[in-house]
Protein backbone atom coordinates (compact mmCIF):
# COMPACT_ATOMS: atom_id res chain seq x y z
CA UNK A 1 0.00 0.00 0.00
CA UNK A 2 1.16 3.37 -0.71
CA UNK A 3 1.96 5.84 2.36
CA UNK A 4 -0.26 8.67 2.47
CA UNK A 5 2.48 10.63 4.37
CA UNK A 6 4.85 10.62 1.18
CA UNK A 7 1.83 11.97 -0.90
CA UNK A 8 0.88 14.30 1.65
CA UNK A 9 4.82 15.93 1.93
CA UNK A 10 5.11 15.24 -2.18
CA UNK A 11 2.35 17.96 -2.59
CA UNK A 12 3.46 19.90 0.23
CA UNK A 13 7.17 20.11 -2.17
CA UNK A 14 5.48 20.50 -5.10
CA UNK A 15 3.09 23.46 -3.56
CA UNK A 16 6.26 25.01 -2.53
CA UNK A 17 8.22 24.61 -5.59
CA UNK A 18 4.98 26.16 -7.86
CA UNK A 19 4.85 29.19 -5.09
CA UNK A 20 8.06 29.77 -5.19
CA UNK A 21 8.28 29.76 -8.91
CA UNK A 22 5.27 32.21 -9.16
CA UNK A 23 6.86 34.59 -7.14
CA UNK A 24 10.32 35.05 -9.09
CA UNK A 25 7.95 34.87 -12.29
CA UNK A 26 6.38 38.04 -10.47
CA UNK A 27 9.43 39.99 -9.00
CA UNK A 28 11.25 39.06 -12.85
CA UNK A 29 8.36 40.62 -14.33
CA UNK A 30 8.07 43.77 -12.52
CA UNK A 31 11.97 44.33 -13.18
CA UNK A 32 11.17 44.31 -16.37
CA UNK A 33 8.98 46.78 -16.09
CA UNK A 34 10.85 49.15 -13.86
CA UNK A 35 13.75 49.12 -16.48
CA UNK A 36 11.45 49.56 -19.49
CA UNK A 37 9.51 52.74 -17.76
CA UNK A 38 13.78 53.97 -16.72
CA UNK A 39 14.50 53.49 -20.61
CA UNK A 40 11.65 55.58 -21.27
CA UNK A 41 12.44 58.21 -18.72
CA UNK A 42 16.20 58.18 -20.09
CA UNK A 43 14.51 59.01 -23.63
CA UNK A 44 12.55 61.97 -22.53
CA UNK A 45 14.28 64.39 -23.77
CA UNK A 46 14.36 63.30 -27.19
CA UNK A 47 10.20 62.80 -26.54
CA UNK A 48 9.74 66.78 -25.61
CA UNK A 49 12.39 67.60 -28.95
CA UNK A 50 10.05 65.47 -31.14
CA UNK A 51 6.99 67.29 -29.79
CA UNK A 52 8.46 71.03 -30.34
CA UNK A 53 9.60 69.78 -33.81
CA UNK A 54 5.42 68.90 -34.43
CA UNK A 55 4.64 72.34 -32.45
CA UNK A 56 7.07 74.14 -34.52
CA UNK A 57 5.49 72.66 -37.84
CA UNK A 58 2.13 74.16 -36.78
CA UNK A 59 3.61 77.18 -36.17
CA UNK A 60 4.94 77.74 -39.65
CA UNK A 61 1.59 77.43 -40.94
CA UNK A 62 0.14 80.88 -38.67
CA UNK A 63 2.22 82.54 -41.43
CA UNK A 64 -0.28 81.62 -44.38
CA UNK A 65 -3.36 83.22 -45.15
CA UNK A 66 -5.79 81.25 -43.21
CA UNK A 67 -9.74 81.86 -42.72
CA UNK A 68 -11.17 81.81 -39.43
CA UNK A 69 -12.69 78.26 -39.46
CA UNK A 70 -8.96 77.57 -40.66
CA UNK A 71 -7.64 79.05 -37.95
CA UNK A 72 -9.70 78.03 -35.21
CA UNK A 73 -8.51 74.29 -36.34
CA UNK A 74 -4.97 75.06 -36.46
CA UNK A 75 -5.62 76.76 -32.91
CA UNK A 76 -6.96 73.69 -31.66
CA UNK A 77 -4.15 71.73 -32.98
CA UNK A 78 -1.64 74.12 -31.46
CA UNK A 79 -3.46 73.47 -27.91
CA UNK A 80 -3.93 69.71 -28.40
CA UNK A 81 -0.14 69.46 -28.07
CA UNK A 82 0.22 72.30 -25.60
CA UNK A 83 -2.28 71.45 -22.61
CA UNK A 84 -0.42 68.87 -20.69
CA UNK A 85 2.59 69.93 -21.94
CA UNK A 86 2.82 74.34 -21.22
CA UNK A 87 -0.32 75.22 -19.70
CA UNK A 88 0.73 79.18 -20.43
CA UNK A 89 0.72 78.33 -24.47
CA UNK A 90 -1.87 76.13 -24.13
CA UNK A 91 -4.26 79.46 -22.94
CA UNK A 92 -3.02 81.46 -25.62
CA UNK A 93 -4.24 79.60 -28.18
CA UNK A 94 -7.90 79.13 -26.27
CA UNK A 95 -8.40 82.67 -25.73
CA UNK A 96 -7.27 83.32 -29.24
CA UNK A 97 -10.11 80.57 -30.31
CA UNK A 98 -12.76 81.92 -28.11
CA UNK A 99 -12.38 85.45 -30.02
CA UNK A 100 -12.75 83.95 -33.20
CA UNK A 101 -15.72 82.16 -32.29
CA UNK A 102 -17.55 85.11 -30.82
CA UNK A 103 -16.57 87.12 -33.89
CA UNK A 104 -18.11 84.26 -36.06
CA UNK A 105 -21.01 84.24 -33.74
CA UNK A 106 -20.51 80.47 -33.00
CA UNK A 107 -21.93 80.19 -29.45
CA UNK A 108 -21.29 76.71 -29.10
CA UNK A 109 -17.61 76.93 -30.45
CA UNK A 110 -17.36 79.90 -27.88
CA UNK A 111 -18.51 77.70 -24.69
CA UNK A 112 -16.58 74.68 -26.00
CA UNK A 113 -13.39 76.65 -25.59
CA UNK A 114 -14.44 78.29 -22.51
CA UNK A 115 -14.44 74.58 -20.91
CA UNK A 116 -10.80 74.44 -22.29
CA UNK A 117 -10.02 77.18 -20.36
CA UNK A 118 -12.01 75.84 -16.82
CA UNK A 119 -9.53 73.00 -17.28
CA UNK A 120 -6.11 74.41 -17.92
CA UNK A 121 -6.85 76.69 -14.89
CA UNK A 122 -7.39 73.50 -12.73
CA UNK A 123 -4.76 71.94 -14.14
CA UNK A 124 -2.54 74.91 -12.68
CA UNK A 125 -4.12 74.83 -9.46
CA UNK A 126 -5.56 78.01 -10.14
CA UNK A 127 -9.00 76.70 -8.26
CA UNK A 128 -10.53 79.62 -7.90
CA UNK A 129 -10.31 81.06 -11.04
CA UNK A 130 -11.82 78.02 -12.89
CA UNK A 131 -14.70 78.11 -10.72
CA UNK A 132 -15.64 81.62 -11.69
CA UNK A 133 -14.88 80.91 -15.84
CA UNK A 134 -17.33 78.00 -15.10
CA UNK A 135 -20.23 79.95 -14.35
CA UNK A 136 -19.43 82.25 -17.65
CA UNK A 137 -20.71 78.22 -19.07
CA UNK A 138 -24.18 78.51 -20.96
CA UNK A 139 -25.13 75.37 -21.02
CA UNK A 140 -28.05 75.95 -23.12
CA UNK A 141 -25.99 76.56 -26.13
CA UNK A 142 -23.74 72.90 -25.31
CA UNK A 143 -24.20 70.00 -27.93
CA UNK A 144 -24.17 66.76 -26.34
CA UNK A 145 -20.89 66.15 -26.89
CA UNK A 146 -19.76 69.27 -25.06
CA UNK A 147 -22.30 68.57 -22.51
CA UNK A 148 -19.99 65.54 -21.63
CA UNK A 149 -16.87 68.10 -21.70
CA UNK A 150 -18.87 70.34 -19.45
CA UNK A 151 -19.58 67.77 -16.61
CA UNK A 152 -16.12 65.99 -17.39
CA UNK A 153 -14.24 69.10 -16.86
CA UNK A 154 -16.12 70.01 -13.25
CA UNK A 155 -15.11 66.43 -12.33
CA UNK A 156 -11.72 67.15 -13.23
CA UNK A 157 -11.98 70.68 -11.31
CA UNK A 158 -13.14 69.17 -8.09
CA UNK A 159 -10.65 66.38 -7.98
CA UNK A 160 -8.18 69.04 -7.71
CA UNK A 161 -10.18 71.07 -4.93
CA UNK A 162 -10.28 67.39 -2.94
CA UNK A 163 -6.64 67.38 -3.73
CA UNK A 164 -6.17 71.05 -2.77
CA UNK A 165 -8.23 70.98 1.05
CA UNK A 166 -6.23 67.63 1.77
CA UNK A 167 -7.00 67.05 5.41
CA UNK A 168 -10.30 69.33 6.15
CA UNK A 169 -12.80 66.01 5.92
CA UNK A 170 -16.00 68.21 5.68
CA UNK A 171 -14.67 70.15 2.42
CA UNK A 172 -13.28 67.01 1.09
CA UNK A 173 -16.48 64.85 1.32
CA UNK A 174 -18.63 67.32 0.26
CA UNK A 175 -16.43 67.50 -3.07
CA UNK A 176 -16.05 64.54 -3.28
CA UNK A 177 -19.95 64.00 -3.31
CA UNK A 178 -20.63 66.56 -6.24
CA UNK A 179 -17.62 64.74 -8.22
CA UNK A 180 -19.65 61.99 -7.52
CA UNK A 181 -22.88 63.64 -9.18
CA UNK A 182 -21.08 64.79 -11.99
CA UNK A 183 -19.71 61.91 -13.33
CA UNK A 184 -23.69 60.13 -12.89
CA UNK A 185 -24.83 63.77 -14.78
CA UNK A 186 -22.15 62.68 -17.27
CA UNK A 187 -22.96 59.05 -17.92
CA UNK A 188 -26.11 60.57 -19.74
CA UNK A 189 -23.77 62.54 -22.15
CA UNK A 190 -21.33 59.82 -23.05
CA UNK A 191 -21.55 56.98 -26.01
CA UNK A 192 -19.55 53.88 -26.36
CA UNK A 193 -17.72 54.83 -29.33
CA UNK A 194 -16.41 58.11 -27.46
CA UNK A 195 -12.72 57.52 -26.98
CA UNK A 196 -12.43 58.25 -23.29
CA UNK A 197 -15.85 55.89 -22.58
CA UNK A 198 -14.28 52.92 -20.95
CA UNK A 199 -11.84 54.97 -18.94
CA UNK A 200 -15.07 56.91 -17.63
CA UNK A 201 -17.08 53.43 -16.76
CA UNK A 202 -13.92 52.70 -15.03
CA UNK A 203 -14.36 55.64 -12.60
CA UNK A 204 -17.69 54.90 -12.09
CA UNK A 205 -17.41 51.14 -11.07
CA UNK A 206 -14.21 51.68 -9.29
CA UNK A 207 -16.43 53.70 -6.52
CA UNK A 208 -18.21 50.50 -5.67
CA UNK A 209 -17.84 46.59 -4.46
CA UNK A 210 -17.01 44.48 -7.68
CA UNK A 211 -19.98 43.37 -9.87
CA UNK A 212 -20.73 41.71 -13.13
CA UNK A 213 -20.70 44.77 -14.65
CA UNK A 214 -17.41 46.10 -13.47
CA UNK A 215 -15.37 43.23 -13.81
CA UNK A 216 -16.56 43.56 -17.75
CA UNK A 217 -15.77 47.35 -17.67
CA UNK A 218 -12.13 46.32 -16.35
CA UNK A 219 -11.73 43.04 -18.96
CA UNK A 220 -12.31 45.46 -22.14
CA UNK A 221 -10.14 48.24 -20.48
CA UNK A 222 -7.22 45.66 -19.86
CA UNK A 223 -7.54 43.79 -23.41
CA UNK A 224 -7.52 48.10 -24.72
CA UNK A 225 -4.40 48.46 -22.81
CA UNK A 226 -2.44 45.72 -23.24
CA UNK A 227 -3.01 46.19 -27.39
CA UNK A 228 -2.10 49.47 -27.22
CA UNK A 229 1.14 51.54 -28.29
CA UNK A 230 1.26 53.74 -25.22
CA UNK A 231 1.55 56.36 -26.63
CA UNK A 232 -1.12 58.67 -26.50
CA UNK A 233 -2.67 60.96 -23.65
CA UNK A 234 -6.00 57.92 -23.93
CA UNK A 235 -3.98 55.26 -23.12
CA UNK A 236 -1.95 57.26 -20.38
CA UNK A 237 -5.89 57.44 -18.88
CA UNK A 238 -7.01 54.20 -19.84
CA UNK A 239 -4.04 52.68 -17.87
CA UNK A 240 -4.32 55.29 -14.99
CA UNK A 241 -7.87 54.00 -14.29
CA UNK A 242 -7.20 50.08 -15.04
CA UNK A 243 -4.60 50.55 -11.78
CA UNK A 244 -7.15 52.46 -9.71
CA UNK A 245 -9.60 49.37 -10.24
CA UNK A 246 -7.17 46.79 -9.62
CA UNK A 247 -5.80 48.76 -6.33
CA UNK A 248 -9.10 48.65 -5.19
CA UNK A 249 -9.43 45.27 -5.64
CA UNK A 250 -6.09 44.95 -3.53
CA UNK A 251 -3.93 43.43 -6.42
CA UNK A 252 -0.99 45.58 -5.73
CA UNK A 253 1.26 43.97 -8.84
CA UNK A 254 -1.22 44.89 -11.52
CA UNK A 255 -1.83 47.98 -9.87
CA UNK A 256 1.99 49.26 -9.72
CA UNK A 257 1.91 47.51 -13.39
CA UNK A 258 -0.81 49.31 -15.33
CA UNK A 259 0.51 52.75 -13.56
CA UNK A 260 4.19 52.03 -15.00
CA UNK A 261 2.11 51.55 -18.45
CA UNK A 262 0.86 55.02 -17.93
CA UNK A 263 3.76 56.75 -16.90
CA UNK A 264 5.31 55.64 -20.30
CA UNK A 265 2.61 56.82 -22.13
CA UNK A 266 2.94 60.02 -20.11
CA UNK A 267 6.07 60.59 -20.71
CA UNK A 268 6.36 59.55 -24.58
CA UNK A 269 3.20 62.08 -24.95
CA UNK A 270 5.33 65.25 -22.77
CA UNK A 271 2.79 65.05 -20.16
CA UNK A 272 3.82 67.49 -17.74
CA UNK A 273 1.13 67.24 -15.29
CA UNK A 274 1.87 63.23 -14.79
CA UNK A 275 0.20 61.51 -12.10
CA UNK A 276 1.25 57.85 -12.43
CA UNK A 277 4.58 58.41 -11.98
CA UNK A 278 4.13 60.55 -8.63
CA UNK A 279 2.08 57.49 -7.01
CA UNK A 280 4.53 55.14 -8.24
CA UNK A 281 7.08 57.36 -6.36
CA UNK A 282 5.64 57.41 -3.22
CA UNK A 283 5.20 53.38 -3.67
CA UNK A 284 8.73 53.03 -4.10
CA UNK A 285 9.25 54.88 -1.11
CA UNK A 286 7.16 52.53 0.75
CA UNK A 287 8.99 49.84 -0.89
CA UNK A 288 12.53 51.54 0.28
CA UNK A 289 13.47 52.11 -3.48
CA UNK A 290 14.82 54.99 -2.46
CA UNK A 291 17.38 55.79 -5.17
CA UNK A 292 14.57 54.81 -8.33
CA UNK A 293 11.73 56.79 -6.10
CA UNK A 294 13.91 59.84 -5.75
CA UNK A 295 14.91 59.85 -9.61
CA UNK A 296 10.69 59.72 -10.34
CA UNK A 297 9.68 61.88 -7.94
CA UNK A 298 12.21 64.28 -8.90
CA UNK A 299 11.49 64.41 -12.80
CA UNK A 300 7.48 64.76 -11.54
CA UNK A 301 8.48 68.31 -9.36
CA UNK A 302 10.77 69.55 -12.46
CA UNK A 303 7.63 68.46 -15.16
CA UNK A 304 5.17 70.59 -12.25
CA UNK A 305 7.22 73.58 -12.50
CA UNK A 306 7.52 74.01 -16.11
CA UNK A 307 3.67 73.12 -16.51
CA UNK A 308 3.51 74.81 -13.91
CA UNK A 309 0.85 72.95 -11.78
CA UNK A 310 0.73 74.83 -8.41
CA UNK A 311 -1.60 71.42 -6.31
CA UNK A 312 0.82 68.80 -7.91
CA UNK A 313 3.83 71.17 -6.85
CA UNK A 314 2.20 70.43 -3.38
CA UNK A 315 1.98 66.92 -3.43
CA UNK A 316 5.24 65.98 -5.01
CA UNK A 317 7.25 68.38 -2.25
CA UNK A 318 4.95 65.98 0.42
CA UNK A 319 6.41 63.04 -1.18
CA UNK A 320 10.01 64.49 -1.89
CA UNK A 321 10.56 65.53 1.37
CA UNK A 322 9.85 61.80 2.70
CA UNK A 323 12.05 60.90 0.04
CA UNK A 324 14.84 63.12 0.90
CA UNK A 325 14.05 62.14 4.82
CA UNK A 326 14.82 58.46 3.79
CA UNK A 327 17.98 59.29 2.27
CA UNK A 328 19.28 61.42 5.37
CA UNK A 329 18.35 58.20 7.51
CA UNK A 330 20.09 56.02 5.28
CA UNK A 331 23.27 58.51 5.15
CA UNK A 332 23.42 58.45 8.78
CA UNK A 333 22.85 54.29 8.62
CA UNK A 334 26.05 54.41 6.45
CA UNK A 335 28.06 56.80 8.32
CA UNK A 336 27.58 54.87 11.25
CA UNK A 337 29.15 51.76 9.16
CA UNK A 338 31.51 53.98 7.71
CA UNK A 339 33.09 54.83 11.13
CA UNK A 340 32.39 50.94 12.48
CA UNK A 341 34.99 49.90 9.61
CA UNK A 342 37.48 52.99 10.63
CA UNK A 343 37.53 51.63 13.96
CA UNK A 344 38.05 48.05 12.98
CA UNK A 345 40.22 49.01 10.37
CA UNK A 346 42.16 50.85 12.68
CA UNK A 347 41.76 47.42 15.39
CA UNK A 348 43.48 45.38 11.92
CA UNK A 349 46.39 47.53 11.45
CA UNK A 350 47.66 47.69 15.02
CA UNK A 351 46.89 44.21 14.72
CA UNK A 352 49.11 43.99 11.69
CA UNK A 353 51.83 45.70 12.91
CA UNK A 354 52.07 43.10 16.11
CA UNK A 355 51.97 40.29 13.38
CA UNK A 356 54.78 42.06 11.51
CA UNK A 357 56.92 42.05 15.06
CA UNK A 358 56.42 38.33 15.88
CA UNK A 359 57.20 37.28 12.60
CA UNK A 360 60.25 39.53 13.09
CA UNK A 361 60.95 38.09 16.31
CA UNK A 362 60.14 34.58 14.75
CA UNK A 363 63.20 35.13 11.73
CA UNK A 364 65.67 35.80 14.47
CA UNK A 365 65.07 32.62 16.43
CA UNK A 366 65.10 30.66 12.44
CA UNK A 367 68.53 32.42 12.38
CA UNK A 368 69.32 31.04 15.78
CA UNK A 369 67.79 27.66 15.46
CA UNK A 370 70.04 27.36 11.58
CA UNK A 371 73.23 27.78 13.38
CA UNK A 372 72.33 24.96 15.86
CA UNK A 373 71.45 22.63 12.42
CA UNK A 374 74.68 23.33 10.88
CA UNK A 375 76.06 21.95 14.17
CA UNK A 376 73.94 19.02 13.73
CA UNK A 377 74.95 18.33 10.39
CA UNK A 378 78.14 18.22 11.84
CA UNK A 379 77.37 15.46 14.09
CA UNK A 380 75.62 13.38 12.02
CA UNK A 381 78.70 12.72 9.73
CA UNK A 382 79.95 11.01 12.93
CA UNK A 383 77.18 8.62 12.30
CA UNK A 384 77.85 6.68 8.80
CA UNK A 385 77.85 3.24 10.27
CA UNK A 386 74.37 4.08 11.36
CA UNK A 387 73.46 5.08 8.21
CA UNK A 388 74.87 2.02 6.09
CA UNK A 389 72.84 0.03 8.85
CA UNK A 390 69.73 2.11 7.35
CA UNK A 391 70.95 1.29 3.70
CA UNK A 392 70.73 -2.35 4.34
CA UNK A 393 67.48 -1.72 5.44
CA UNK A 394 66.40 0.07 2.82
CA UNK A 395 67.10 -2.77 0.58
CA UNK A 396 65.13 -4.84 2.32
CA UNK A 397 62.28 -2.41 1.97
CA UNK A 398 62.99 -2.10 -1.54
CA UNK A 399 62.84 -6.04 -1.95
CA UNK A 400 59.03 -5.40 -0.21
CA UNK A 401 58.26 -2.86 -2.79
CA UNK A 402 59.11 -5.06 -5.40
CA UNK A 403 56.77 -7.62 -4.21
CA UNK A 404 54.16 -4.86 -4.51
CA UNK A 405 55.14 -4.14 -7.62
CA UNK A 406 54.44 -7.12 -9.03
CA UNK A 407 50.81 -7.57 -7.03
CA UNK A 408 50.14 -3.97 -8.90
CA UNK A 409 50.79 -5.33 -12.24
CA UNK A 410 48.63 -8.31 -11.72
CA UNK A 411 45.61 -5.60 -10.66
CA UNK A 412 46.79 -3.62 -13.97
CA UNK A 413 46.28 -6.80 -16.29
CA UNK A 414 42.35 -7.32 -14.47
CA UNK A 415 41.61 -3.51 -15.27
CA UNK A 416 43.30 -3.55 -18.44
CA UNK A 417 41.02 -6.83 -19.31
CA UNK A 418 37.75 -4.79 -17.76
CA UNK A 419 38.40 -2.08 -19.85
CA UNK A 420 38.67 -4.53 -22.80
CA UNK A 421 35.31 -5.70 -21.84
CA UNK A 422 33.68 -2.01 -21.58
CA UNK A 423 35.27 -1.30 -25.26
CA UNK A 424 32.90 -4.34 -26.31
CA UNK A 425 30.33 -3.46 -24.56
CA UNK A 426 30.64 -0.08 -26.50
CA UNK A 427 30.87 -1.32 -29.62
CA UNK A 428 27.31 -3.39 -28.86
CA UNK A 429 25.70 0.18 -28.18
CA UNK A 430 27.74 1.51 -31.83
CA UNK A 431 26.16 -1.73 -33.42
CA UNK A 432 22.68 -1.28 -32.02
CA UNK A 433 22.90 2.38 -33.43
CA UNK A 434 24.88 1.62 -36.71
CA UNK A 435 21.71 -1.05 -37.35
CA UNK A 436 18.67 1.88 -36.41
CA UNK A 437 20.77 4.70 -38.84
CA UNK A 438 20.78 1.48 -41.69
CA UNK A 439 17.27 0.90 -40.56
CA UNK A 440 16.26 4.69 -40.77
CA UNK A 441 18.16 5.16 -44.05
CA UNK A 442 16.23 2.09 -45.80
CA UNK A 443 12.85 3.71 -44.31
CA UNK A 444 13.70 6.94 -45.66
CA UNK A 445 14.77 5.91 -49.56
CA UNK A 446 11.28 3.46 -49.44
CA UNK A 447 9.30 6.80 -48.53
CA UNK A 448 11.47 8.53 -51.22
CA UNK A 449 10.39 5.96 -53.94
CA UNK A 450 6.72 5.78 -53.08
CA UNK A 451 7.12 9.53 -53.55
CA UNK A 452 8.33 9.55 -56.57
CA UNK A 453 6.07 6.62 -57.22
CA UNK A 454 3.38 8.76 -56.51
CA UNK A 455 1.96 6.23 -53.90
CA UNK A 456 0.40 8.62 -51.23
CA UNK A 457 -1.77 5.56 -49.85
CA UNK A 458 1.03 3.33 -49.35
CA UNK A 459 3.32 6.54 -47.63
CA UNK A 460 -0.01 6.95 -45.09
CA UNK A 461 -0.29 3.12 -44.64
CA UNK A 462 3.39 3.11 -43.52
CA UNK A 463 3.79 6.30 -41.34
CA UNK A 464 0.30 5.70 -39.93
CA UNK A 465 1.43 1.94 -38.62
CA UNK A 466 2.63 1.65 -35.19
CA UNK A 467 3.89 -1.90 -35.24
CA UNK A 468 7.39 -1.30 -36.70
CA UNK A 469 7.71 1.14 -33.92
CA UNK A 470 6.48 -1.49 -30.97
CA UNK A 471 9.03 -4.11 -33.18
CA UNK A 472 11.53 -1.80 -32.98
CA UNK A 473 10.67 -0.93 -29.36
CA UNK A 474 10.67 -4.81 -28.17
CA UNK A 475 14.10 -5.10 -30.26
CA UNK A 476 15.53 -2.28 -28.28
CA UNK A 477 14.31 -3.51 -24.80
CA UNK A 478 15.79 -6.89 -25.72
CA UNK A 479 19.35 -5.85 -26.91
CA UNK A 480 19.50 -3.91 -23.66
CA UNK A 481 18.44 -6.75 -21.57
CA UNK A 482 21.36 -8.58 -23.25
CA UNK A 483 23.77 -6.15 -22.99
CA UNK A 484 22.92 -5.37 -19.40
CA UNK A 485 22.58 -9.08 -18.82
CA UNK A 486 25.73 -9.99 -20.08
CA UNK A 487 27.65 -7.43 -17.96
CA UNK A 488 25.63 -8.25 -14.46
CA UNK A 489 24.77 -12.26 -15.15
CA UNK A 490 23.58 -12.65 -11.25
CA UNK A 491 21.65 -9.41 -11.37
CA UNK A 492 18.23 -11.15 -11.38
CA UNK A 493 19.23 -13.43 -8.74
CA UNK A 494 20.10 -11.03 -6.55
CA UNK A 495 17.19 -8.30 -7.29
CA UNK A 496 14.98 -11.21 -6.05
CA UNK A 497 17.28 -11.87 -2.70
CA UNK A 498 16.33 -8.28 -1.75
CA UNK A 499 12.54 -9.23 -2.05
CA UNK A 500 10.40 -11.21 0.38
CA UNK A 501 10.06 -15.00 -0.74
CA UNK A 502 6.25 -14.76 -1.89
CA UNK A 503 7.24 -11.24 -4.36
CA UNK A 504 10.10 -12.71 -5.89
CA UNK A 505 9.93 -12.36 -9.64
CA UNK A 506 9.12 -14.86 -12.03
CA UNK A 507 10.17 -14.30 -15.93
CA UNK A 508 7.96 -15.31 -18.36
CA UNK A 509 8.93 -17.88 -20.78
CA UNK A 510 11.45 -15.94 -23.37
CA UNK A 511 11.82 -13.00 -21.04
CA UNK A 512 15.39 -11.60 -20.09
CA UNK A 513 14.18 -8.74 -18.52
CA UNK A 514 10.97 -7.06 -17.52
CA UNK A 515 9.60 -3.80 -16.92
CA UNK A 516 10.16 -3.58 -12.94
CA UNK A 517 13.38 -5.44 -13.41
CA UNK A 518 14.60 -2.62 -16.43
CA UNK A 519 14.14 -0.01 -14.47
CA UNK A 520 16.06 -0.89 -11.44
CA UNK A 521 18.34 -1.95 -14.19
CA UNK A 522 19.29 1.46 -14.68
CA UNK A 523 19.41 2.52 -11.44
CA UNK A 524 21.94 -0.12 -11.27
CA UNK A 525 23.87 1.60 -14.28
CA UNK A 526 23.60 5.08 -11.79
CA UNK A 527 20.05 6.93 -13.78
CA UNK A 528 17.97 6.89 -10.92
CA UNK A 529 16.03 10.17 -12.19
CA UNK A 530 12.28 8.77 -12.89
CA UNK A 531 11.98 11.49 -15.73
CA UNK A 532 15.09 9.90 -17.99
CA UNK A 533 14.20 6.46 -16.98
CA UNK A 534 10.84 7.14 -18.12
CA UNK A 535 12.06 8.94 -21.78
CA UNK A 536 14.23 5.79 -21.84
CA UNK A 537 11.58 3.03 -21.42
CA UNK A 538 9.41 5.57 -23.46
CA UNK A 539 6.27 4.91 -20.49
CA UNK A 540 4.83 7.78 -18.07
CA UNK A 541 6.92 9.34 -15.26
CA UNK A 542 3.84 8.05 -13.28
CA UNK A 543 4.62 4.56 -14.14
CA UNK A 544 8.28 4.52 -13.26
CA UNK A 545 7.03 6.03 -9.79
CA UNK A 546 4.46 3.71 -9.24
CA UNK A 547 6.60 0.61 -10.15
CA UNK A 548 9.76 2.01 -7.64
CA UNK A 549 7.30 2.44 -5.25
CA UNK A 550 6.01 -0.88 -5.29
CA UNK A 551 9.14 -3.03 -5.59
CA UNK A 552 10.36 -0.89 -1.89
CA UNK A 553 7.17 -2.03 -0.33
CA UNK A 554 8.47 -5.74 -1.26
CA UNK A 555 11.87 -5.43 0.00
CA UNK A 556 12.76 -7.44 3.27
CA UNK A 557 15.53 -4.16 3.83
CA UNK A 558 14.46 -1.06 4.92
CA UNK A 559 12.99 0.86 1.85
CA UNK A 560 15.03 3.94 2.15
CA UNK A 561 18.31 1.52 1.86
CA UNK A 562 16.86 -0.37 -1.09
CA UNK A 563 18.07 2.47 -4.17
CA UNK A 564 21.46 2.54 -3.00
CA UNK A 565 21.70 -1.55 -2.18
CA UNK A 566 20.43 -2.15 -5.93
CA UNK A 567 23.25 -0.04 -7.17
CA UNK A 568 25.74 -2.19 -5.65
CA UNK A 569 23.70 -5.79 -7.13
CA UNK A 570 25.39 -8.09 -9.71
CA UNK A 571 28.81 -9.33 -10.16
CA UNK A 572 29.94 -7.72 -13.24
CA UNK A 573 31.16 -10.79 -16.05
CA UNK A 574 34.96 -10.90 -17.00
Amino acid sequence: MTNPFIYRKLSVLFLLFITFGNVYSKNKEMEQLFSRLDSVLTNSEKYVLEKEDKIEELRKKQSMPLKPEEKLWLNKMLYDEYFVYNADSAMVYVNNNIEIANALGRKDKEQEWILHKVFLLAAQGLLNEAEKELLNVDITSLSKENMYQYYDTKIYLYSHLVQFIGNRLELTNSYYNLEKEFKHEAKKYITPDHPSYYSFCASLHREYPRSAEGDSIKLKLKNIVDKSSLSTRVDAINSYMLAIMFYNEGDEDNYVKYLIYSAIADIKICNRDIASLEELSNILYLREDIDRGYTYISYCFKAALLYPNRVRVINISTVMDKLQQAYRERNKIQESKLRKSLYTTSILSIVLLISILLIYFQFRKLSRSRKKLNKSNRLLNSHVKELSEAQRMLGEVNGELSEVNEKLKVINNQLLESNYVKEEYIGYVFSICSNYITKLEEYRKNISRKLKAGQIDDIKSLTSNITMVQSELKEFYHSFDAIFLHVYPDFVKDFNSLLRPEEKIMLKEGELLNTELRIYALVRLGINDSMKIAEFLHCSPQTVYNNRLKTRNKAIIPKEEFTETVRSLGKMQK
